[in-house]
């Protein structure tokens, strides 16, 4: 009995922007301001949200005229998102010592 291999990891999990938005969205509370903060249009910012809620599956927020609410969901994706996103910084810091030191020989 042999099941199918997964997609590839860069399939099922969203982008680091996408992350960045969802950690926005949890900083500003408004899907408008957060699609601000990352320098986005709202209707991008909507779109995007969307997609990485199909992408993965689950309702990450609960949105209202009043903003955007994480859903419990949501609380915890953040979480790994804020994780994910701290590993990125640390990943560029660590290309850019690279590069200075390189460039300074």
């Amino acid at each position: 009995m042999s099941s199918e291999p997964p997609a590839p990891l860069s399939h099922r999990v969203p982008d680091l922007g996408a992350l960045e938005l969802l950690l926005a969205v949890a900083r500003h509370g408004s899907l408008g301001r957060a699609a601000r903060d990352v320098g986005i249009t709202q209707p991008a910012a909507s779109s995007r949200v969307r997609s990485m809620e199909r992408q993965l599956g689950l309702a990450l927020l609960d949105r209202s005229p009043r903003g955007s609410r994480l859903t419990d969901a949501g609380a915890l994706v953040t979480d790994w998102a804020r994780r994910v996103v701290e590993a990125a910084e640390a990943f560029d810091a660590g290309a850019q010592a690279l590069r200075d030191r390189r460039d300074s020989r």
